[in-house]
């Protein structure tokens, strides 16, 4: 590189190093001032297994106290082989829903549990955003599959609320809530003025991102709604980006087909037996993630949490109107999910990916979801998912062996150009214009296209990207093993060197730096020095992003690099292709063109005059220099 290039790369280096001790310095601050607010709170005694959690009443604005004699606070257990749900009457939901077969930890008995970081209970009644139920409903009916629970709030209406256990044409993780209004006042009462409550969503650990956890809603005609927590504002973009913060947001539906939350691998969907007008508010709140109370403070780390309207209906003195939900609480399984119907698949959101998803997210939401399909079908046969990820990893790459050797070549006989460009360079070194047109001549001269080099690389981000978000929400791949991985949903971690907070050692990670700097070693060389340069340094880039992914994703991206690596071997043992020069007239390419187009109306420019017509030649659009817009601009 030359000197401009390398003051280019210590300033770039001095502005990351600089923004890493300033995020330290603000997210230290920001802890001493949590530690002293916290300090100053009331404390809360913590809710023992099977118990509602106390209500600080400071974040927990009451809806109705409960009055002088009116029942006890009760809790009861509903469980089939897959859920136990734990329920209390006051607020009439679910307290916090156990995942039967998915334990917390891979050693140990205790269970992922669905909403156990709100303060209130999933299914308890709303009469606006950040607003809960809080009264203590009555139980009036109890068996080993369900619980009933009455109310008469203060406007006359008497609330009667049923929360079942799934049936055996259910799924095992819907459970269904009737929630019956029965008018007993003299006014009419408008149903649509409650929400009910989904629960909340939090981060299971701290490596993960914001953007796994929130809330999400589909309205009519597929339209599918997602909403991070950092929709609520704060600093989002490498901490240091993002506008102001609001405590919650509400959305206004044309027809309601379902709502709910989730974070990576779980989620809770809230359905009504039929869709209606209606909205959702949502919202945020800060949570500590087990033994990582600190470095959740730090991070910042969110829980999303949202309710529902109930249905706009009116219900005259002395009339009763009901409405029943199926609430899924479970596991983010595509195959289950789907089978649920209503298209609730579209939970996994699989085209909800950084940078990249507005432009290939058409491609990401198919490809992951046949991905997901083949790999879970694919360890049925082998018994292993490790071994299926390695499988359905040459699988891909053989698919696109084509592609790929007719890019090798494409980019072998581009290297044997380089002398010639060189001289291009050296002749038209003060006429970078002519440079580039007499660039595009040398290809079309020897039949070569530019892009070609790029064709795998654009085929190969989707197919990437997809196996990327696909493995990001795989809750198939918790806790399950590979060699020396113990969690594949998981970084790879031996152990950990006692240095600097401590760091730890990831192998894959490093497996997939390395193979990807031999990868680009052995790839013929195209472009100048520094264009070089930085393609040799793109290997640690990825290092240092991807460390801390999924041990899965590691491996994939290993597995495809060492393929690379085997082709571009066998690509090199092939006979060299020829520089030939083509014969007879040659046509111009598409570059060639458009850099002439552009040639010619920046000289017509210089010169004063019209912009060239006829063949070839651009033409003058409205709004230019000279012109004006004679058509009316339309009304909304």
């Amino acid at each position: 590189m030359d000197r401009t290039s390398w003051i280019g790369v210590l300033v770039c280096l001095a502005l990351l190093f600089g923004w890493g001790w300033w995020n330290t310095k603000e997210a230290a601050k920001l802890a001493a001032q949590r530690a002293a607010e916290a300090a100053k709170a009331p404390k809360l005694e913590p809710a023992k297994a099977g118990e509602a959690k106390p209500v600080d009443p400071a974040t927990a604005p009451v809806v109705a106290a409960p009055a002088p004699g009116t029942p006890a606070i009760e809790t009861a257990v509903l469980e089939n082989d897959f859920l136990r749900l734990h329920l209390t009457n006051q607020g009439a939901g679910i307290r916090r829903a156990e995942m039967k077969k998915h334990p917390r930890h891979i050693e140990g008995a205790e269970l992922i549990a669905i909403n156990e970081n709100a303060s209130h209970p999933l299914a308890s009644l709303s009469p606006g955003p950040k607003q809960y139920d809080t009264s203590v409903w009555s139980v009036v009916a109890k068996t080993k599959t369900e619980i009933t629970y009455e109310t008469s709030a203060a406007d006359g209406v008497k609330w009667r609320k049923t929360i079942r256990l799934p049936g055996a044409e259910s799924d095992p993780h819907e459970v269904s809530v009737l929630l019956e209004a029965q008018n007993n006042g003299s006014a009419p009462f408008e149903m649509g003025n409650r929400y009910l409550y989904a629960g909340s969503a939090a981060p299971l650990h701290l490596n993960e991102w914001s953007m796994q956890i929130g809330s999400y809603w589909m309205d009519k005609d597929g339209d599918f709604e997602y909403k991070t927590v950092d929709h609520f504002g704060g600093r989002k973009v490498l901490g240091i980006f993002g506008g102001g913060e609001k405590p919650h947001d509400q959305f206004l539906l044309k027809q309601m087909h379902w709502a709910g939350v989730n974070d990576q691998f779980f989620t809770t969907i809230v359905r009504p037996s039929e869709p209606y007008e209606g909205g959702v508010w949502i919202g945020r709140f800060p949570v500590t993630v087990e033994g990582n109370e600190v470095e959740s403070r730090k991070k910042r780390m969110f829980a999303a949490e949202a309710a529902l309207t109930l249905p706009k209906e009116t219900v005259a003195p002395g009339a009763t109107a009901s409405v029943e939900y199926g609430i899924y609480l479970g596991p983010k399984e595509y195959a289950r999910l789907k089978a649920l119907g209503d298209r609730r698949q579209r939970v996994m959101h699989y085209d909800e990916i950084p940078i990249f998803g507005w432009l290939f997210g058409w491609a990401i939401k198919p490809i992951a979801s046949a991905l997901i399909i083949g790999l879970v079908m694919i360890k049925g046969w082998v018994g292993d998912y490790g071994v299926a990820i390695i499988l359905i990893t040459l699988l891909i790459r053989l698919l696109i062996w084509p592609v790929y050797a007719k890019s090798a070549r494409s980019m072998k006989r581009m290297s044997k150009l380089t002398p010639l460009m060189k001289d291009l360079r050296e002749k038209y070194a003060d006429n970078p214009q002519k440079m580039n047109e007499e660039t595009m001549k040398l290809y079309q001269t020897y039949g070569i296209n530019p892009l070609g080099g790029c064709l795998p690389m654009f085929i190969q981000l989707p197919v990437f990207l997809a196996f990327y978000r696909m493995l990001w929400s795989a809750v198939e791949l918790r806790h399950e093993s590979f060699l020396w991985v113990k969690d594949l949903a998981m970084p790879d971690t031996l152990f950990t060197i006692p240095v600097m907070g401590g760091i730890d050692v990831n192998p894959l990670p490093i497996l997939m730096g390395l193979t990807s700097f031999i990868q680009i070693a052995i790839t013929p060389k195209t472009g100048d020095k520094t264009q070089q340069m930085i393609f040799m340094l793109m290997p640690f880039m990825f290092l240092f992003i991807c460390y801390n992914f999924a041990s899965a994703l590691a491996l994939y991206w290993t597995v495809s690099n060492t393929f690379s690596i085997f082709q571009t071997w066998i690509m090199n043992k092939l006979p060299e292709p020829e520089l030939v020069k083509r014969s007879g007239p040659v046509k111009k390419g598409f570059m060639q063109r458009m850099a002439e187009q552009a040639d010619a109306a920046k000289k017509a420019k210089e010169a004063g005059g019209a912009l060239p017509s006829g063949p070839g030649s651009r033409t003058k659009m409205p709004g230019e220099k000279g012109d004006r817009h004679t058509k009316g601009k339309k009304r909304r």
